[in-house]
């Protein structure tokens, strides 16, 4: 065997595992996209049926009729202010750890480096006190307010500033620009890649998080996506057509962001360095 008939071998076995981890990886989505338009007898009938034998839209037509578009409004109302919170109080915080210089900075940053490994579980029943204390029970507020600071997006960012020349900022500060204009029109523009990055993550989480909501939401009123779908399942009995198209109406959203931000997305990790 010469060594092009090795080389097409080595790729047509690379692409081969390439596509099947892409099969493994959507699969489940398919069947759960196929599953929502099956019958309630389909979706539990033995064995299984990969394709609707009678293709049907009333999963789609009971989820309308529980009023999914107050779930949704409730769940772009929390996800937006939650981003936009966390990237304002992070990218501040990291400006100062990363560009700044004054006493006790090693210790902080030591400190939110040990505060990333505090379990988020740890943390429920201080903040249902704090925000209960405040009035902000069975309200958006009350999902928002504890969310308004993440360590995590901090962190990240912290190292993405790191990232910068020093001669840019001593440039700038020779060009008469105060700390806030260096940070607000030259840090930020720069940094587009994993503010976004770090947008799209904390979209996702704040998309789909179920925990925080389920503590502190007690109306429907205030519901959000997460909950809706926690709660199409049955005690005794569960609708999957039903389920099943609830929880498509419900990542349809994610899916589009993700696809139309992942060239940054991806940027924003390969540019990212880890600097001390």
């Amino acid at each position: 065997m010469n060594m092009k008939t090795r080389t097409i071998l080595s790729k047509a076995l690379i692409h081969f595992f390439l596509l099947l981890g892409v099969f493994v990886t959507l699969f489940p989505f398919l069947w759960m996209i196929l599953t929502s338009f099956k019958t309630d007898v389909e979706c539990v009938q033995v064995p299984p049926t990969f394709l609707p034998q009678n293709w049907t839209f009333a999963g789609y037509e009971r989820v309308w009729s529980r009023n999914i578009l107050v779930a949704y409004k409730n769940t772009i109302i929390v996800a937006v202010s939650i981003v936009f919170f966390q990237l304002l109080t992070a990218s501040m915080a990291a400006y100062s750890l990363a560009r700044l210089n004054f006493p006790g900075k090693k210790l902080i940053f030591g400190l939110i480096l040990c505060m990333m490994m505090v379990p988020q579980n740890m943390t429920l029943i201080p903040k249902y006190k704090i925000v209960s204390a405040l009035g902000f029970n069975d309200s958006l507020l009350g999902v928002v307010i504890p969310n308004f600071i993440s360590i995590s997006v901090t962190f990240f960012i912290r190292q993405n500033f790191m990232s910068f020349p020093g001669e840019l900022e001593d440039a700038a500060k020779i060009d008469g620009c105060s700390r806030l204009k260096i940070f607000t029109r030259m840090l930020i523009p720069l940094s587009g890649s994993i503010l976004t990055a770090m947008g799209v993550m904390v979209l996702l989480w704040a998309w789909n998080d179920l925990l925080w909501p389920t503590i502190i939401i007690t109306s429907e009123k205030y519901r959000v996506l997460s909950m809706f779908i926690a709660l199409c399942k049955g005690q005794y009995i569960t609708d999957y057509g039903f389920l099943m198209a609830a929880s498509v109406l419900a990542i349809l959203p994610m899916v589009v962001i993700y696809a139309i931000c992942q060239k940054s997305f991806v940027r924003s990790i390969a540019m990212t360095g880890i600097k001390g």
